[in-house]
């Protein structure tokens, strides 16, 4: 009985990390290319302050991060739709016009920091502001802008940081439903982006589904 309650449990476990942490298991879907029937792929575009930027990366190393990244979390639903827009030579920006939910768009910095298949340390910082309901946002951290990004040394890969507009800091894990405040100052204080999202959406650039 023991046996099958260790099993039992070490299946349920599993279950949950494919879910709610799938940054775990890259090596099972950064080459697949199958999408859901495109009759479901939104079209209209939903106003949202959503955006990551990129720096010291080539064009064709960010393009082969998101086509990696979409190709892991685009096979049953539609899940994220980035577009990325040139800034200046080794620095991107990229803006979800179709919006993105915000544990989604955690995963999205965290797979830029560290993509599949390529030896790159590119700077990775994204910026958003938190809903009710948002995945891992609790009192305190609710209705906040917030600047998401990984620490210096990392040595679980497993993660981002989170400073608020009020630079206070969190840590949100990929591997349970957790948001740790952070007892010390946070590594970075936050700051706004250089670029708005309204500006970048008046320059042409390159979506990915």
């Amino acid at each position: 009985m023991n046996i099958l309650f260790s099993i039992g449990a070490l299946i349920l476990v599993t279950i949950v990390l494919m879910k709610f942490a799938p940054s775990l298991f890259k090596n099972d879907g950064a080459k697949n290319t199958s999408r859901p029937l495109s009759g479901s792929k939104p079209n209209q575009e939903i106003t949202n302050d959503k955006q990551v930027i990129v720096g010291k990366i080539s064009y064709e190393d960010v393009k082969n991060a998101i086509t990696g990244f979409c190709n892991m979390y685009n096979q049953k639903d539609w899940a994220a739709l980035p577009r990325l827009i040139k800034l200046a030579e080794g620095q991107f920006a990229i803006t979800f016009p179709y919006d993105v939910e915000f544990r989604i768009l955690c995963f999205f910095v965290n797979y830029l920091a560290y993509p599949e298949d390529l030896n790159i340390n590119p700077e990775v910082t994204g910026w958003t502001t938190t809903s009710p309901g948002d995945y891992w946002i609790k009192s305190g951290a609710v209705s906040k802008k917030a600047m998401l990004f990984l620490p210096k040394i990392d040595t679980e890969y497993d993660f981002v940081l989170m400073t608020t507009e009020d630079n206070i800091g969190y840590k949100l894990s990929f591997a349970s439903r957790a948001q740790k405040q952070l007892p010390a100052l946070p590594e970075r204080n936050y700051t706004t982006p250089k670029v708005n999202v309204n500006e970048l959406s008046s320059i042409e650039g390159e979506d990915f589904s």
